[in-house]
């Protein structure tokens, strides 16, 4: 059982009640778990453990989060602190769409969602940034 987990490495798992705003969405929480080996979100029943969809995801997943109204995912991706993508996901249509590019911003890592902006911090460049998901950019960076 050991080595089965760590075969999946949970990466990071966001608990989220969907609501209707943005059409058919979970009408109860779900858990987002992202696979390390497999390089794929899943959505979870918590209730069954039953996976309900996958998408693919970079190829360095590191953390998850979704907005608040439970309709898109974004995923942070480290690639040995060079990586500056964040992938975004259809967790109404379950696919993955366009990635956001975040360059100079490198080392993505910890994810939040507030304010209807995703918040991520760079380590590579030693930074936080604030992303507007509606023009897909960075609209705001402070150094650490």
């Amino acid at each position: 059982m050991r080595s089965r987990m760590s075969r999946f490495v949970l990466a990071s798992v966001v608990v989220f009640a969907a609501t209707e705003s943005w059409g058919q969405v979970a009408e109860h929480p779900v858990l987002l778990a992202l696979s390390k080996t497999n390089h794929t979100l899943s959505i979870v029943d918590p209730v069954t453990l039953t996976v309900i969809a996958k998408m693919p995801v970079g190829p360095d997943p590191h953390e998850v989060i979704a907005s608040a109204d439970g309709t898109r995912a974004w995923v942070s991706n480290m690639q040995n602190s060079q990586g500056h993508e964040l992938n975004v996901l259809d967790l109404v249509n379950y696919k993955a769409l366009p990635s956001i590019d975040t360059a100079p911003m490198v080392g993505l890592h910890g994810l939040d969602f507030q304010g209807g902006k995703v918040w991520f911090t760079a380590q590579g460049a030693k930074s936080i940034g604030r992303l507007d998901p509606a023009t897909g950019k960075t609209e705001w960076i402070m150094g650490t």
